[in-house]
């Protein structure tokens, strides 16, 4: 007899006993809860010996069935509590440059070291200052055609800002509901270079999905602005004046408000 069967108790009113039913529902939510899917659990890596200080995802999610367009992703849980640490999404700009660029060389898990011989493999340290210390970051090769992710339609290989960030909104959705335990956590976008581009225009979709009420409701807080205002400055494309607007929240570093 299974457990929820016996908690009925023996007798005429077993069957009419509210409690196995009310287990069954616990169950239920418990299995929804840890729904991570194990198929794209990652448990070793070339180069790195030991175990991870926290659980790595990896894998492809199809964001449009009838091209065969799958875009690939990969998720580094936080080492403190992923189950309330915020969920950032790392995008590489190039625009072709894989977000693995972020892994690798910016604010992944580990350092590398040139390997010991000639065109040997490097070999992996952890580094200390990852952003998966805080958060469940996730890297994402976006569009089709960059890094790991594909299309069977190679069709698909020229596309567009919009469509990019339209396909990167039917990620997260689609992603979102592999990972439930993730969906109330705050979620943020970040990333560099022309990531500029693609960070406003998919939070622009995430924002328009959450107004039609779309499923998985996507607990969207912000994207990183503030490296971009700088970039933007150094580049000439501001003045100095709405610089300091923007990144100071006033004009009391400019002497002709003194004036």
């Amino acid at each position: 007899m299974s457990r929820i069967a016996a908690i009925g108790g023996p007798g005429p009113m077993a069957s009419s006993s509210p409690f196995p039913l009310i287990l069954a529902l616990l169950l239920l939510v418990f299995s929804l809860a840890i729904a991570a899917p194990e198929n794209h659990l990652v448990t070793q890596l070339p180069g790195f010996h030991g175990a991870f200080p926290s659980k790595h995802y990896s894998g492809y999610v199809t964001v449009d069935e009838s091209n065969g367009r799958s875009l690939f992703y990969y998720l580094v849980l936080s080492e403190r509590d992923p189950a309330a640490d915020p969920v950032v999404l790392w995008l590489n700009g190039g625009p072709g440059c894989s977000s693995f660029d972020g892994f690798v060389y910016e604010n992944g898990p580990f350092n590398f070291e040139r390997g010991s011989i000639p065109g040997g493999l490097p070999k992996l340290q952890l580094n200390p200052y990852s952003w998966s210390k805080v958060s469940n970051i996730m890297y994402l090769d976006s569009p089709a055609g960059v890094g790991m992710s594909y299309s069977l339609n190679k069709l698909d290989y020229t596309t567009g800002d919009m469509k990019t960030a339209v396909d990167a909104h039917t990620f997260l959705l689609k992603w979102f509901e592999l990972y439930p335990e993730l969906q109330s956590n705050p979620f943020y976008i970040s990333g560099e270079s022309y990531a500029g581009i693609y960070i406003p225009t998919l939070a622009d979709e995430v924002v328009k999905g959450t107004q039609k009420a779309l499923k998985p409701r996507i607990n969207f807080k912000d994207y990183d602005f503030n490296s971009f205002v700088p970039f933007a400055h150094g580049m000439g494309l501001i003045s100095t004046d709405l610089f300091e607007v923007f990144f100071f929240g006033s004009f009391m570093r400019n002497d002709r408000c003194h004036k």
